[in-house]
């Protein structure tokens, strides 16, 4: 849900994509559940397919937005060169908002990178808030993580965009 929502949130000029650190379900479709909160809040949910991350991925990203601490850990684990840029998606959205009238006028690629550093300087100062996975509950608790998806990530769009 992250990349759709960080997607329709955001013009051309931002490139994501999502990724998990397990191959259980590559290239399976999006869940039900999930497909079905994004439309119904005007996302894209057509034409998903699960990817398992990569070193050439983590290698492209300027920033790596992960759900849950245990995933920070495992980047910092099996992708220590990628450590410094990835960051917990809703503890990353309170920098971001906290962050943004700090940002250099510019292009998002700019502002993106700018974002990263504050980011990485101020990560100890915000409580980590890990996304809970819905997998398999209800449609009401994929409802809950998209509203938290959305909180953490229209700043994150705001600050790139320069429209904070």
């Amino acid at each position: 849900m992250s990349e759709r929502i960080l997607d329709g949130l955001t013009g051309d000029d931002v490139y994501n994509h999502g990724a998990g650190t397990s191959s259980w379900h590559e290239g399976e479709n999006m869940q039900p559940f999930s497909a079905s909160e994004l439309e119904d809040r005007g996302y894209d949910a057509a034409g998903h397919g699960a990817r398992h991350l990569s070193r050439a991925q983590l290698a492209a990203s300027d920033l790596v937005l992960v759900a849950t601490t245990g995933h920070l850990e495992f980047i910092a684990e099996s992708y220590p060169e990628a450590a410094g840029k990835t960051f917990l998606v809703r503890t990353f959205g309170r920098i971001a908002a906290d962050a943004a009238a700090e940002l250099p006028d510019g292009d998002v690629h700019t502002r993106g990178k700018a974002l990263v550093a504050l980011a990485e300087q101020r990560r100890g100062e915000y409580e980590a808030a890990d996304l809970a996975d819905p997998w398999g509950m209800s449609r009401a608790e994929y409802a809950r993580i998209a509203d938290q998806l959305e909180a953490a990530l229209k700043p994150v769009a705001a600050a790139l965009e320069g429209d904070a």
